[in-house]
């Protein structure tokens, strides 16, 4: 028996929760490197302006720290920074000048740091014991299993966080389960190798990310729709599996904490060319360093870089089987590219298309799609965008501005 296709429509507007977005296409949360000293300017307004007014119904800002020892790089911003208050209300109110909704994303990097007021200490916080291949260069060599009364406190730091961001104007809040990030460090039977009620069975492993995305929903109240970005697979052995997805996305949806399930993969630490795909972006990245530190880091580094065979959707098999597996709503995320995948991922019944790299080469591809004026994108999937969150300049497409250049 064949599959009854859909008739969504990506350009249809679309009610989440009590919230209504003109359309389904959502700009990916990627870290823009626009908030040195911990505060964001101007440029980071600017940055997410873009979006909005090339038509995404959903800008999502990242990375939120929901405390200050929750940062990966010393210019990432903390929600309990009363500094960065003014510039999130100007960035909500642009984007909402723009008729699309602003989320922030909240995370925590768990061991994935090199923050630097962390070197005195010297270790970050994970699941459990081990060496922290981030840090390792930047004085803190470990990650040490993160105590129950910390966790305690990290879910109210996530509650804070989510409250302030309301404050600030945010229509949608985002918590990062994957990538490798502390969430995604305490479900992954790789790192977290506990004996307490915080390790062993899936469940237990995900007991704290579901405490925090419940003190989550406690504290915005039921009308605020909440994403859950979560992993389909870490992309290395003994890493989670599509099997542990599947079954972590039955447990959010029966909780009913969660609004949207975003499905991703990688794991940033061990397998970071498993979300990009493509070619390696580590030479971009070892060129753009600005001390030999920073450079022997990524030096080090450049085995978990190799390059990875590039596919259009390449998330799509695996999703299609969380899809088959769950009634909420799913965004699928990973190389979609044209009109054609559009259409594919509508028919194959997900609710939303997440979009990073396409986005940054073209802002406005949503508008120029919707007009039918193309269908094809030309972001070529280089990844050399990727090197720029290091950069003073923030996120670009080094393609645009080549072909810039050209042309002057």
């Amino acid at each position: 028996m064949s599959k009854v296709k859909t008739n969504k429509s990506v350009f249809e507007p679309w009610k989440l929760g009590n919230l209504t977005l003109k359309n389904r296409i959502i700009k990916a949360a990627t870290f823009e490197g626009l908030a040195q000293g911990g505060v964001p300017d101007e440029r980071l307004v600017q940055f997410h302006e873009k979006f909005a007014a090339g038509g995404a119904g959903v800008v999502t800002v990242a990375y939120g720290a929901v405390n200050d020892d929750a940062r990966t790089f010393d210019h990432q911003m903390c929600m309990q920074d009363d500094r960065i208050m003014d510039v999130l209300k100007k960035i909500t109110s642009t984007i909402h000048k723009h008729g699309a909704v602003a989320s922030l994303q909240l995370a925590h990097c768990g061991m994935q740091t090199r923050y630097s007021k962390l070197s005195s200490k010297p270790f970050s916080y994970s699941a459990s014991w081990g060496l922290n291949p981030y840090g390792l260069l930047s004085g803190i060599p470990f990650m040490r299993p993160m105590p129950e009364k910390v966790i305690e406190q990290t879910c109210d730091d996530y509650a804070i966080s989510a409250k302030r961001a309301v404050e600030a104007g945010f229509d949608m809040l985002e918590l990062h389960m994957g990538h490798g990030y502390l969430f995604s460090q305490f479900m992954s039977p790789a790192y977290n190798t506990r004996r307490d009620k915080f390790g062993g069975s899936l469940e237990n492993r995900m007991r704290f990310p579901r405490l925090a995305l419940r003190r989550v929903r406690e504290a915005v109240g039921p009308d605020v729709p909440i994403v859950v970005k979560l992993n389909l697979q870490d992309g290395f052995e003994g890493g989670s599996t599509l099997d542990d997805c599947i079954e972590a996305s039955k447990i959010i949806e029966q909780d009913g904490d969660a609004s949207l399930l975003v499905l991703t993969g990688g794991f940033s630490a061990k397998s970071p060319m498993y979300l990009f795909r493509g070619p390696s972006a580590i030479k971009p990245l070892i060129a753009i360093q600005k001390n030999l530190i920073s450079k022997l880091v990524y030096t080090l580094a450049a085995k978990k870089f190799p390059d990875m065979p590039f596919k259009e959707m390449f998330f799509l098999d695996d999703a299609k089987k969380v899809r088959a597996a769950v009634k909420m709503p799913i965004a699928l995320v990973g190389g979609i590219k044209s009109m054609a995948n559009f259409k594919t991922v509508m028919n194959e019944d997900f609710d939303g298309i997440v979009l990073g790299r396409t986005l940054i080469h073209e802002p406005n591809l949503p508008k120029i799609y919707e007009s039918g004026e193309k269908s094809t994108s030309g972001c070529i999937s280089c990844n050399r965008c990727v090197a720029h969150i290091d950069s003073d300049d923030g996120v670009i497409c080094p393609i645009n501005v080549e072909m810039a250049s050209e042309a002057a």
